[in-house]
């Protein structure tokens, strides 16, 4: 038994041995890195850019019919990250006091107007006369790209008539014959043409204020232009005489409907294409984020 016993010592001390042999290997020949913190942080957020390179506010305060002002609302993607995106604009038809128009009003001032719309823009919440509209610009933006304009120009139409420009403008439509005061007429040197919005009181005769806009009344024509005056036959003589002079209290009154000028204003939005859906300008998820964007 003794002997059993010293050999199992022996050997239990040479594993030890070994063991510690190789512990001291591993020790020599390894070695640990540094540590490396893998932060991850989000952009601030996706970045897109509203102009009107060619737009000049002072053109938009004297509209005449038939003039046109450059208008054209275009988004730049400025993203810095590499994030494509799709945009939007909203657009919202006001009267000259900042009030939202109605619908019945949105389509009575655009059948008004001229506007030069881009077909790369598609209407995707509201409809082509309501109040709001929002488009949605059909191409994806890659960063530093610049859309086209959803329109270029807006123009009061040339041919609209005298009730519909006095509706835009806030103008007095009604004339009594109580309204003005003439001097004495020199009938060999002037024509005796009487410039009103509406139907003319014409110089002289018994149905003054109903002659309608190109009627005559004795050979005396009603022009309706948008001015107090009367031709010369004569280049030396402009009829000053004949120039109406406006009194107080003569009944002139604006019509209560008018929106007395107009306002477009444009806002814009953007998302981040190709995520939650948003795959291509007309899917549902891109429609209703650009939308939500507004609300």
């Amino acid at each position: 038994m003794k002997s059993n016993k010293k050999r199992l010592t022996a050997i239990l001390s040479v594993i030890l041995v070994a063991a510690i042999a190789i512990g001291a290997t591993l020790a020599y020949l390894s070695t640990i890195t540094d540590e490396k913190e893998n932060v991850f942080t989000f952009a601030q957020n996706i970045k897109a850019k509203l102009d009107e390179p060619n737009w000049d506010p002072d053109e938009g305060e004297n509209l005449t019919p038939g003039y046109e002002v450059k208008k054209d609302p275009m988004i730049t993607n400025k993203s810095d990250n590499g994030i494509s995106e799709y945009v939007a604009i909203k657009l919202t038809f006001e009267n000259g006091a900042g009030t939202t128009l109605t619908d019945a009003e949105t389509a009575k001032l655009l059948s008004c107007l001229t506007i030069t719309w881009n077909s790369n823009w598609g209407l995707k919440d509201g409809t082509a006369t309501s109040a709001e509209q929002v488009y949605i610009y059909k191409n994806v933006l890659a960063p530093g790209q610049v859309s086209e304009p959803v329109f270029s120009s807006v123009t009061i139409k040339s041919d609209i008539s005298d009730a519909d420009f006095a509706w835009l403008a806030g103008m007095v439509l009604t004339h009594t014959d109580g309204c003005y005061t003439f001097g004495t007429h020199n009938a060999t040197k002037c024509n005796i043409t009487y410039a009103h919005h509406t139907n003319c009181e014409i110089f002289g005769e018994a149905a003054a204020g109903t002659t309608a806009q190109g009627g005559t009344t004795n050979s005396k024509t009603c022009d309706c232009v948008p001015a107090l005056n009367h031709i010369s036959i004569d280049p030396d003589d402009l009829c000053p005489t004949l120039i109406g002079t406006p009194v107080g209290g003569c009944g002139h009154t604006a019509d209560a409907s008018a929106i007395s000028g107009f306002n477009i204003i444009v806002a814009g939005a953007a998302v981040q294409a190709g995520v939650e859906g948003m795959t291509a300008w007309d899917t549902t998820a891109t429609v209703a984020n650009l939308v939500a964007l507004f609300a």
